[in-house]
């Protein structure tokens, strides 16, 4: 091959690159030998090699690298070569590095692990917790480089400064937290500020099929963003908040947000234009320019709970959304039913304040409005032992002063009640950080000092916390293989479903099983499927919030999670909604035929009735599940860790000093500033 013939005294453009790759090499050999210099400064447990210099010949290897370095920059001039600028952010190289890790910690599994030899049961619950472990902290690291980098935590209190003085002591603990390196609590801090962030109240509206909810909230709002007069589809629930204009947003099982027309959204969520939600929508945003959303309500309409509320199982209470306030509307054509008898209950045990709506009060006089509302409110105490004040309502214009007075009396105040108790609940989250702080602050400067520190069996609280961490860890794979079965084997549904259908046509007189009966069979069997795969997951978190507490107080702290804060993380799941109902099976031989002649009767009698569709929406709810999973295991993690790391930052500090045992000049200081805090004259600011 021909090179090209360069210009007196320079290279060709081949040895030109070779000349700049080369000094670029040497350079990076050069950084390897600084870090090996100064390997002792690190804090690697695992450190490579034996420093065996002293400072003094530390500084004058280093004078060398400087004078290499010079070198090598008169090389590159020489044949007027610039080094390359830096183009790759460090971000971006600590996060590649940070999922090499994830994939090394995924390689601890016990599966993985067999691969080296038999792993004993009980070793292996331990390895998923060192898993899991390590996992929750490179995982607070990977969301410190992509969310608090672009917007940093002390920048964001600052905007809340309005809020209140609890902000002004949340300052000071995130100025305290960075001075101090505690990274621990920074997940807890951005936790708060996410809630002081987001002002609005969320208000949940429930009623049965054709109750006026949609046409209750066009009048509300004084708009007609929501279609009415059409058939819902009631397994995707609709935000109405607060926007400069009128916009509209969904989001699609697989994940992907779009914002669309009003026309389409109305498409989008009506039976009519998306049967059977072959689209896959699984949730809407409404923003709508109204001044009584201006405050922060955000209304929602829920999908109906239908058979759920009539089961009133505590499973259901996962379908039930994560809102600060309910409506229930009853149709004042329709009056009171056990439908409506078990959403009130959902509600009750679900600790959700709620209130009751007569809609459709037009179609009644005023002596037959009275005798409904005394009816209504008369069943509620009888049943469930809760005095309800019923309100009348009507999306009629020439009715309008109902929904004003609604409004103004009943939803606003109530509105501005439940943001009182939130704020007190926020202000008590933070008091019990500050504490929490001192706490690890005053362990910082006794160990420091040499001091006794309160004594702790720590290998049994690492055990637990190694346990715990491992079962939450769990609960993601769990979910995951119990939602792809049911969406990919929906034989296992049908199964079940001849099992009953066999069993009803044995047990009475019928010859057929109706369509509507099919349907209610169907949604039955496959909410169980996902209540049985929610049990264990609810056991796990309720046993991992009692075993934090445990912690707490056997370390004497005060931020314990509670059985409330955990929840919520498992509410707002996605229910299976059928998109036609399957046709009537004729049973007229099964009751003379044996019982596996039978099932194999009902078996191929229900895959006709149901036809090909059914593969296919079981594939998308199964899909819809695990979604919702990834974001409910995620929060369930994040909560649990948040923690469970600051337990065990505080055990490595009480069993001594690290590193040479000094501490920031300042922490005295800081200690006695969150001491003596007052949140009423708020004098002092980091």
């Amino acid at each position: 091959m021909s090179m090209e013939t360069p210009q007196h005294g320079e290279l060709n453009d081949a040895q030109r690159r070779r000349l700049g790759v080369t000094c670029s090499y040497i350079d990076k050999l050069l950084c390897e030998v600084e870090q090996v210099l100064h390997e002792t400064a690190s804090e690697s447990p695992f450190p490579r090699h034996l420093v065996d210099v002293t400072p003094a010949q530390t500084r004058v290897v280093e004078d060398h690298i400087r004078r290499i370095r010079e070198q090598l920059l008169r090389a590159l001039a020489w044949q007027g070569i610039a080094p390359d600028p830096p183009r790759i952010p460090a971000t971006r190289a600590a996060l590649t590095h940070l999922a090499f890790i994830d994939i090394a910690i995924e390689e601890l599994k016990p599966g993985y692990m067999r691969g080296s030899g038999v792993v004993p049961d009980d070793v292996a619950e331990e390895l998923n917790g060192v898993v899991h472990e390590l996992r929750s902290v490179a995982q607070s690291m990977e969301r410190y480089l992509r969310q608090e980098l672009g917007t940093s935590l002390e920048s964001r209190l600052k905007k809340l400064e309005h809020a209140g003085c609890d902000v002004a002591l949340l300052e000071t603990i995130e100025a305290v937290v960075t001075r101090h390196g505690l990274v621990e609590f920074r997940s807890r801090i951005a936790s708060l500020a996410s809630r002081l962030e987001d002002n609005n109240l969320e208000v949940a509206l429930f009623g049965r099929v054709s109750s006026g909810k949609s046409s209750l909230l066009n009048a509300l709002l004084g708009t007609d963003v929501l279609p009415v007069g059409v058939n819902p589809i009631t397994a995707v629930p609709t935000r109405l908040r607060y926007g400069a204009t009128l916009r509209a947003e969904v989001g699609f099982a697989s994940g992907r947000t779009e914002e669309v027309s009003i026309d389409g959204f109305r498409n989008l969520v009506s039976e009519d234009g998306n049967p059977g939600n072959q689209r896959n929508v699984i949730r809407a945003v409404v923003e709508v320019p109204s001044a009584r959303l201006r405050e922060g309500i955000v209304l929602v309409d829920t999908p109906g709970l239908g058979s759920l509320a009539r089961r009133g199982a505590a499973e259901t209470m996962a379908y039930l959304p994560a809102c600060d306030l309910a409506i229930l509307l009853i149709d004042a054509g329709a009056t009171l039913n056990d439908e409506d008898i078990g959403t009130l209950r959902l509600l009750l045990e679900g600790g959700i304040p709620a209130l009751v709506l007569l809609s459709k009060s037009d179609l009644l006089t005023d002596p037959d409005l009275g005798r409904v509302t005394g009816y209504i409110e008369a069943q509620v105490r009888n049943e469930l032992g809760l005095g309800i004040h019923i309100e009348p309502v009507s999306a009629l214009a020439s009715h309008a002063t109902l929904v004003d007075r609604f409004f103004g009396q009943e939803l606003l105040p109530r509105f501005h009640q439940a943001r009182s108790l939130r704020d007190a609940s926020i202000a008590r989250k933070i008091g019990a950080l500050r504490e929490s702080v001192i706490s690890t602050l005053e362990t910082l400067l006794r160990s420091s000092r040499r001091e006794a520190l309160p004594e702790v069996d720590a290998k049994q609280i690492e055990d637990r916390l190694r346990h715990i961490s491992g079962e939450i860890g769990e609960q993601r794979t769990h979910l995951d293989h119990a939602f792809f079965e049911l969406g990919e084997r929906p034989e296992l549904i049908v199964d079940e479903l001849a099992e009953m259908a066999v069993a009803h046509i044995h047990a009475g007189p019928a010859r057929r099983i109706g369509s509507p009966v099919l349907a209610e069979w169907t949604q039955d069997v496959i909410q169980k499927h996902v209540d049985r795969a929610l049990v264990r997951t609810r056991g796990a978190i309720r046993e991992a919030v009692d075993g934090l507490n445990a912690i707490a107080e056997q370390m004497n702290r005060p931020d314990a999670p509670s059985l409330e804060e955990a929840g919520v993380l498992l509410r707002d799941a996605p229910r299976f909604e059928m998109a036609a109902i399957p046709g009537p099976v004729g049973a007229r031989l099964w009751r003379w035929l044996g019982r596996s002649a039978a099932m194999a009767l009902a078996r191929r009698s229900l895959r006709a009735a149901f036809g090909d569709s059914f593969r296919v929406e079981l594939h998308r709810y199964g899909g819809a599940l695990r979604q919702w999973s990834a974001h409910t295991t995620r929060g369930m993690q994040a909560m649990v860790g948040s923690h469970a790391d600051a337990y065990r930052a505080q055990l490595n500090r009480m069993r001594g000093p690290s590193g040479d045992g000094t501490v920031s000049p300042e922490l005295g200081n800081d200690l006695s500033r969150l001491m003596k805090w007052n949140a009423e004259t708020a004098e002092i600011r980091s």
